[in-house]
């Protein structure tokens, strides 16, 4: 068996290891391949024709658009396409390809305009030799380091499979012999008792899907393929529900009923067709934004508003005993367990720690300062240090207290989908704030309302609806008339 097998722990569990996200690696070697075709055509412009300034911005706008061009034919014909199971000699030739007809259009668009004369011949087929080679190194290079990071473990994508069947046995072979090393099988789950061996090709049977969903509390899944028998319909459908609490991508393997899922598009796992029927939130480039978003907007936050949250750390002092800050548990990403720190607004002795009673409308346990603070949700502006520790992003579904109800009843118990929030990091804002669901929610109807307005954003995200949500969250605030 090839290096795909999973290295493990002593434990038997799986290494720990960076996601693969073939998005990611696709527009970082777009923008390489970019970069090296207009740096050698400028490269060798200044040493072999010199510069001028006449010759110079034809010289330079030849290379941009040069550059531009290549990405897009690469892009049209699939060269950033990593998970295609295609070889690598395959995706030579149409780098070969690519480079030769991108700089053919140049040559034909140059004779067209009648300014090829004011090109140098040499720089133009040095340019073309260079850029190729260039190109090929570096794909030759990336291909080779996502390999050994694969092979080592520090590079997978963890995949587990669903269904101890024949299917999944052919499912396994393909994605062994295929061309994607980062793939690492965890595992079988199997939701049938006394059914089947305890491994499947050498892949070990870890349990039924409820266990799994337990399991992948605490250990990175990427995709969870079901590899089950086209009349198991309804055992499909009944196991996608389950899933549908993970963060993470779930598939349909070939060779059963899915058209369920079809305006959810198909992948490729090692050239494998595998039906979409969730995709993991804010994955690939997303996830980079993202996480870029969050950092940089909480340390811009914090610089500037460091007088506000001096004062009010002296006011909380002046205002009534005990401590500045106040720590509560509650769920994070994938469910985990996060300390998120706020403004005590509490008296000390009338504190809640577990959230058993809510706050509500002229709260006797409430401080005088506390009334203000809540108002403003200036209480919330040290959730920026959870921002500044990954726990917590400036926009998702607002984390809220295990053991909050609604009419009597945890939200879980309440909302079927309740969980799905926990998909995306907490925010400090979100959707819901902006849109009149800030504040006690102490009714079905109101915790219902919360967890379709955070459902929408989890599947609409962008950075333009983020930057929405910032702006309109200062008027929310300003107007302040549903908190308490």
């Amino acid at each position: 068996m090839k290096s795909l097998v999973v290295e493990v722990s002593p434990l038997g569990l799986p290494i720990r290891s960076v996601p693969f996200s073939s998005t990611v690696i696709s527009g970082l070697l777009a923008v390489v391949d970019g970069v090296a075709v207009f740096l050698s055509g400028i490269i060798i412009y200044l040493l072999y024709v010199e510069w001028s300034s006449e010759s110079a911005p034809v010289y330079f706008s030849a290379c941009l658009f040069t550059a531009l061009l290549i990405v897009t034919v690469f892009h049209l014909s699939g060269v950033y396409k990593l998970n295609t199971g295609e070889s690598q000699a395959h995706r030579y030739r149409k780098i070969i390809v690519g480079c030769g007809c991108a700089f053919l259009v140049i040559i034909a668009l140059a004779f067209a305009l009648k300014i090829s004369a004011g090109f140098s011949r040499v720089w133009l087929f040095s340019w073309f030799t260079t850029s190729m080679l260039l190109i090929v190194i570096a794909h030759s290079f990336c291909d080779s380091q996502l390999r050994r990071w694969a092979t080592s473990g520090r590079l997978s994508r963890n995949v587990v499979i669903v269904g101890a069947t024949g299917l999944a046995k052919r499912l396994i072979g393909f994605l062994e012999n295929g061309e994607e090393p980062w793939i690492r099988i965890v595992g079988i789950v199997e939701d049938r008792k006394n059914r089947g061996p305890l491994d499947i090709c050498n892949y070990p049977i870890l349990g039924n899907v409820d266990y799994l969903i337990c399991w992948a509390r605490k250990h990175r899944i990427d995709d969870v393929i079901i590899a089950l028998p086209w009349g198991a319909e309804d055992r499909a459908l009944a196991v996608v529900e389950k899933l549908r609490f993970l963060p993470v991508s779930v598939h349909l393997c070939p060779d059963m009923v899915g058209f369920n899922f079809v305006q959810h598009g198909y992948s490729y796992l090692s050239g494998v067709p595998v039906l979409n029927v969730f995709r993991k939130p804010l994955s690939g480039w997303s996830y980079v934004a993202k996480t870029i978003e969050d950092r940089v907007i909480a340390a811009l936050f914090l610089v500037l508003t460091l007088p506000v949250l001096g004062l009010i750390a002296v006011c909380i002092t002046l205002d009534s005993p005990g401590p500045v800050f106040f720590r509560q548990k509650r769920h994070g990403f994938n469910n985990q367990l996060i300390d998120i720190i706020k403004f005590r607004t509490l008296r000390v002795e009338q504190q809640d720690d577990d959230a058993n009673r809510l706050v509500t409308r002229n709260d006797p346990r409430v401080t005088r300062l506390g009334k203000f603070l809540r108002r403003t949700s200036l209480d919330e502006l040290p959730q920026l240090l959870n921002v500044l520790k990954g726990e917590m992003s400036i926009v998702g579904p607002r984390p809220h207290p295990l053991n909050a109800s609604a009419d009597g009843m945890l939200y879980e118990e309440v909302v079927e989908k309740y969980s799905v929030r926990h998909n995306v990091k907490p925010g400090i804002t979100g959707w819901a704030q902006i849109n009149g669901w800030r504040g006690e929610t102490d009714t079905k109807e109101k915790i219902r309302k919360r967890v379709e307005h955070d459902l929408y954003y989890i599947e609409n995200w962008s950075l333009m609806l983020d930057l929405i949500i910032v702006l309109r969250t200062i008027w929310v605030v300003v107007n302040g008339n549903r908190a308490y």
